[in-house]
């Protein structure tokens, strides 16, 4: 599917950004008179808008940036761009951004108002590990991340002499006819193949950057510097290990009947890994996948009209998105195959990119991405400062994974009755099919980063992944196969981009479904908290947060068992 004329226009309008912008001189100057000023208790409220508005501008600058390079992984004078503002712009917004922070905790008598408590402890944290050495790293590291984007973004599948994009190849694993699936699967099976000795080579190079940028922030392991950076102040790795054997314990028999179930519907003796997606589970009846669009501007349509079946003011936030090219939605040939959400601060405006292919997911993948797109609208219209924005990780996909739930009630017109059951179910099964994956990505991480050795090579990576793989995915049946496929399931974009990422969706979707149920009594009750939590940015604590939008902070044995029984008797029902 290709983007009509106008759309794309305005999408490059909105990325532009001139020489100027992205020269690190037209901000050095703004920052050293900001350095430079005395400062007392008093000022510290105009001071810290003025360093706002400063770094909201550098924050749309890397944004656009960063989207047009991912809409265009084959042009090299993008990528050049990005590039150079990694190298050249970053380090010295760093180094200032850590000036400032100095300049403001040496303020005497400075008490933080309410709503800047938790960006003042956040910023001492972060003053605590800052590390000169670590800023020209951290160049190494984003050209590093850079080289899986663009390898990964200019990956195709070669299927029956025609050639794929990742996502219109991945469609095909919903195909009913086995032998079909079977295909599809072996075709991507040889293109991540013929990739993976080139991503092996990117992730021992990370590996050895991320160590030692632990060891130059005087931490024991990569996994302790990021628990510092990402903020987890109200939980431990401790806890997520519980999880892991949690979900170990009362999630993954529920997978492995419930495919089972869809198995023998099916008339086949044993799963195999092209019979299992858990975004979309097989069809027990051999149904074709839905396709309820064909087009990107048909997919925008059917979900302005959910929006306005759900709340007029979500409705109008949708729409400002459609008109002012903050979507690009469609699969092509040198576009990243990942779907996101990204944000320009100086304008309030998220930006959405996508792969679809007019499935059924799709759909779903389009309301989680605008669940975020609503979280910065709502945090921006709030928050006037930048960084008070968004949330913490732990919260940051309640919006876009209750959007998903709190849409179902209002798609009637996308879905016949019988398809929109089929869709609600998929939706169900999504989230006990997922559980698994994300306890299995975590806790590969926390070995990968914390306990396993200096030398560890590519052989060890891929015998981990298996044994896990074997532990929380044992329903697929990989015998005869060469499981040397299977061994590279760690060569994912986040375990490559956003390192212990991963957990938070577990988390969020738990809660997603806390929301989800809250609604099934008082759906207007729900929306509304639903939307007060996303006002709230980054100015609250994680529980508050959580509780704020109705549901508590919790991912533990008893309360996973909990919200299992709910998902299955709404299946059932």
């Amino acid at each position: 599917m290709t983007a009509s004329a106008p759309d794309r226009r305005a999408t490059e309008t909105k990325l532009t950004v001139s020489p100027a912008a992205s020269a690190w001189t037209t901000y050095a100057p703004r920052f050293e008179a900001l350095l430079e000023r005395p400062l007392d208790a008093r000022e510290v409220p105009a001071w810290l808008a003025e360093w706002n508005a400063l770094g909201s501008e550098l924050a749309d600058v890397s944004a656009k940036l960063s989207v047009r390079a991912d809409l265009n992984t084959a042009s090299k004078d993008i990528q050049a761009r990005k590039q150079a503002f990694i190298s050249e712009v970053s380090p010295q917004w760093e180094r200032a951004q850590n000036a400032m922070t100095q300049k403001l905790l040496a303020v005497p008598g400075y008490v933080p108002a309410p709503d800047v408590t938790q960006l003042y402890r956040r910023l001492k944290e972060e003053a605590a590990l800052f590390r000169e050495a670590n800023v020209t790293l951290g160049v190494t590291h984003e050209e590093q991340k850079n080289r899986h984007s663009v390898l990964t973004g200019n990956q195709t599948v070669t299927l029956g002499g025609e050639e794929l994009t990742i996502p219109q190849a991945k469609q095909l694993l919903d195909n009913p006819d086995r032998e079909r699936r079977e295909a599809a699967w072996r075709a991507l099976a040889a293109s991540n193949a013929a990739l993976a000795p080139d991503l092996d080579a990117v992730m021992l190079d990370l590996l050895t950057t991320r160590r030692a940028l632990a060891r130059n922030a005087d931490q024991a392991n990569y996994r302790d510097l990021r628990w510092k950076e990402l903020d987890r102040v109200d939980y431990t790795p401790a806890d997520c290990r519980a999880f892991h054997e949690a979900v170990r314990d009362e999630v993954v028999p529920l997978v492995s009947a419930m495919t089972a179930q869809i198995a023998g519907r099916l008339g086949l003796d044993t799963l195999r890994p092209w019979d299992y997606n858990r975004n979309n589970l097989l069809d027990d009846q051999a149904r074709a996948p839905l396709t309820p669009f064909k087009t990107g501007a048909q997919l925008e349509a059917l979900a302005q009209t959910a929006f306005e079946g759900l709340d007029a003011d979500l409705a109008d936030r949708f729409a400002q998105m459609r008109v002012s090219g903050l979507l690009d939605l469609e699969s092509r040939p040198g576009k990243m195959t990942h779907a996101y959400c990204s944000y320009f601060p100086t304008t309030n405006e998220p930006f959405v990119l996508m792969n679809v292919v007019g499935t059924a997911e799709d759909v779903r993948v389009l309301f989680h991405e605008v669940g975020h797109a609503f979280h910065g609208f709502y945090s921006g219209d709030a928050q006037p400062l930048g960084m008070n924005r968004w949330s913490p990780i732990e919260f940051v996909e309640i919006p876009s994974m209750a959007m998903e739930f709190l849409t179902l009630d209002h798609l009637g017109h996308v879905f016949t009755p019988d398809e929109l059951a089929r869709y609600r179910e998929k939706q169900l099964q999504g989230v006990i099919a997922f559980l698994p994956w994300a306890a299995q990505m975590d806790a590969f991480q926390h070995w990968l980063y914390a306990e396993a050795g200096e030398n560890v090579t590519v052989a060890d990576l891929d015998a981990k992944w298996l044994e896990l793989d074997r532990t929380f995915h044992p329903f697929v049946n990989w015998d005869g196969l060469d499981e040397t496929i299977r061994a590279k399931g760690w060569q994912y974009y986040h375990i490559f981009q956003v390192p212990f990422y991963y957990i938070e969706y577990a988390m969020c979707y738990l809660a997603a479904v806390g929301v989800w149920r809250g609604a099934q009594t008082d759906p207007q009750g729900a929306l509304n908290a639903y939307k007060a939590s996303l006002r709230l940015g980054s100015t609250v604590s994680i529980p508050e947060l959580y509780r704020a939008a109705g549901v508590d902070f919790r991912f533990d044995r008893e309360y996973i068992r909990g919200l299992m029984s709910f998902v299955q008797e709404q299946m059932q029902a």
